[in-house]
């Protein structure tokens, strides 16, 4: 595989500190630069994605981790509102949350997340997520 030209951009919309440095302890494992954004809840993430002030100059994310019990605006709000944007709507959305409720279960047929995971609680579990990330960023990369 070719060597990407640019850094591949990853935004996780999590509050929970602990799950996000796990992520980016595993993400470590990627063999291709990529820059991780944080975001800590669903009316942070809108803004990061709407490019408004305070992310005006953000990129657009290739992937998103999206914790389906985001702060403010749930996950399934912030991917409903994103597959209505045409310039965003074809972006891998991962969601992922502790459990999968059955409402949770609903909007995951309603809505089609590329991927509904319970967040990993294992080592072999991060290392499954980091190789789903890898497959996505390199189905997204123009270089891959």
């Amino acid at each position: 595989m070719e060597p990407r030209g640019r850094p591949a951009e990853i935004l996780l919309v999590d509050d929970n500190p602990g799950d996000a440095r796990l992520l980016a302890e595993h993400l470590r494992t990627l063999t291709f630069p990529y820059t991780l954004r944080i975001v800590t809840d669903g009316d942070a993430a809108l803004t990061f994605l709407r490019q408004q002030a305070p992310y005006t100059a953000a990129p657009t994310p290739e992937v998103i981790l999206l914790d389906i019990h985001a702060l403010k605006r749930s996950g399934w709000e912030v991917l409903e509102w994103l597959r209505t944007q045409p310039a965003l709507a074809s972006i891998p959305v991962v969601m992922w949350g502790g459990m999968l409720s059955p409402f949770d279960e609903q909007e995951r047929d309603r809505v089609h997340p590329t991927q509904c995971l319970v967040k990993p609680t294992s080592v072999e579990e991060y290392q499954r997520l980091v190789e789903l990330i890898d497959k996505l960023l390199n189905q997204q990369s123009p270089d891959g």
